[in-house]
């Protein structure tokens, strides 16, 4: 599946920093993982407090995509 994505990290004495993408994945809790992961590795956040993962939406497949079919293993 393939989806839009948002993650918010927030700090104690600063304002949030958010990172939106896509990416595509076979599982949910792969797309949650990989989300957070490219997004702590464009924002570098440092003595972040929490964080918010949201899928902002589902797109649909590519017809001749490699996600088009079943779900591949992760």
């Amino acid at each position: 599946m393939r989806v839009r994505y948002a993650v918010t990290f927030e700090f104690e004495t600063r304002p949030p920093v958010t990172h939106r993408g896509t990416l595509e994945a076979g599982k949910v809790w792969t797309l949650a993982h990989r989300a957070v992961e490219e997004a702590s590795l464009a924002l570098h956040p440092i003595n972040w407090i929490s964080f918010v993962c949201v899928v902002l939406e589902r797109l649909p497949a590519e017809a001749d995509g490699p996600f088009s079919g079943a779900p591949l293993p992760d």
